[in-house]
């Protein structure tokens, strides 16, 4: 294959994988909301790291380190614990997305083709979630159904992700991205005016889905990227568009704005019940890291390798309800070097100079349950790689016209 057609190739799949990695069609969900399509892909993922055995220190080692800890660890000292599934499951996202950072760097993919596929991702989001909102109230079956609620007033609905809490995250992040480029396009940070003046459809698509989707999570991830635009110029705007979203939410009846007035107060008293009672849905992302900090510990030898694969889900509940350690879940399970080597990775990729938004979408994400085999996670790594790179390249073709012209 010549040079020309594998980076042609490299492109499509690229643009293939953010869309698989951000879309849930519900007819290839297994019963534990999995995405067949992906685990196929990340089944035959392998392949592409023999084919391409370059070493690629930045993202290798981190992650290969944290593996084979992950294996050796409770091998050596919880072996009754050995979940084999598990820890091939992690394996398979880790293949996954060091095939996909090759690609990556064998693709051409510029920043308008990224613009342009973000923005057709949050209108088929807003789309989707029309038709949902239509089949509702006209008693048809619920298009793409897959975890939402509809018994406790405006329908909660997911869109085109898993669930309404996880498309709030997905179409934040996206959405971040979608302004960071066109950002980068200008040359300059646009302001709240200029980005609605000249994407109103994305804009609008925007605010839709997030409004709509009811989540409360969505609501404080939208809290923060608006806080991107907030200086004295702009100030009026904000305020307007904040005003503007509460009294369509209360027109609506759409129950996450009275949820996140109780929620955010419930929070700052750390205090588990008064969290519950605020909002269960949104207890159910905080108060496992909450719990976890109990188990966790410098001072014993567990505290640095770890109780056992999946240990965290035989202690912690809910409700009644199993539960992970959240954000201090790899800490339980496998030990503070494991869980440094994470947070490490996470962050080195997860974060933009001159952007302390992503830094602060980062760590809502990573407290707000998100943890190493969800595929919201692995969404957002591929993002940033994806941005970073282009970048990079932009920069690079630049500079290398400057000198071209110089000589």
């Amino acid at each position: 294959m010549n040079q020309s057609l594998a980076t042609t190739y490299s492109t499509r799949i690229v643009v293939f994988t953010i869309v698989l990695l951000c879309i849930y069609p519900s007819f290839l969900m297994t019963s534990a909301k999995q995405n067949i399509l992906l685990l196929l892909l990340m089944g035959v993922s392998p392949i592409m790291l023999i084919l391409f055995p370059k070493i690629m220190p930045r993202f290798d080692l981190p992650l290969i380190i944290m593996l084979v800890l992950m294996i050796v660890f409770p091998f050596a000292f919880h072996s009754q614990t050995m979940r084999w599934s598990t820890v091939l499951y992690t394996g398979m996202f880790i293949c996954f997305f060091l095939s996909y950072v090759r690609i990556l760097y064998l693709s051409d993919i510029n920043i308008e083709t990224l613009k342009k596929l973000l923005r057709w991702i949050i209108y088929a989001y807003a789309v989707v979630l029309i038709i949902q909102i239509a089949c509702f109230y006209t008693g048809l079956p619920i298009f793409n159904k897959i975890n939402i609620d509809i018994t406790h007033g405006f329908p909660r609905l997911n869109s085109c992700g898993p669930e309404p809490a996880w498309t709030a995250r997905m179409i934040v992040l996206i959405m971040f991205f979608y302004i960071c480029l066109c950002d980068y396009i200008k040359g300059y940070k646009l302001s709240i005016k200029e980005l609605f003046v000249e994407d109103k459809k994305v804009c609008v698509s925007f605010l839709f889905v997030l409004i709509m989707c009811g989540s409360t999570t969505g609501l404080v991830l939208g809290g923060v990227l608006l806080a991107r635009f907030v200086n004295l110029k702009s100030l009026f705007y904000v305020l307007f568009i904040i005003l503007a979203l509460l009294i369509i939410g209360e027109q609506a009846g759409i129950s996450s704005f009275s949820r996140l007035a109780k929620f955010i107060p419930a929070i700052l008293t750390l205090d588990q019940d008064t969290i519950m009672q605020a909002d269960g849905s949104g207890a159910s992302r905080i108060i496992p890291t909450l719990n976890a900090v109990k188990y966790i510990s410098l001072g014993s030898f567990d505290g640095w390798v770890g109780h056992g694969v999946d240990f965290d889900q035989s202690i912690l509940k809910l409700g009644g309800i199993t539960t992970n350690g959240g954000a201090l879940s790899l800490w339980i399970n496998h030990g503070v070097i494991v869980q440094f080597l994470f947070w490490y990775f996470v962050f080195s990729i997860c974060t933009i100079k001159g952007e302390w938004i992503s830094a602060a979408l980062c760590f809502l994400f990573i407290t707000g349950g998100i943890t190493l085999n969800l595929q919201v996670l692995w969404f957002m790594l591929v993002l940033f790689i994806t941005f970073k790179y282009i970048v990079r390249n932009n920069e690079s073709i630049y500079n290398n016209l400057n000198n071209i012209n110089n000589e």
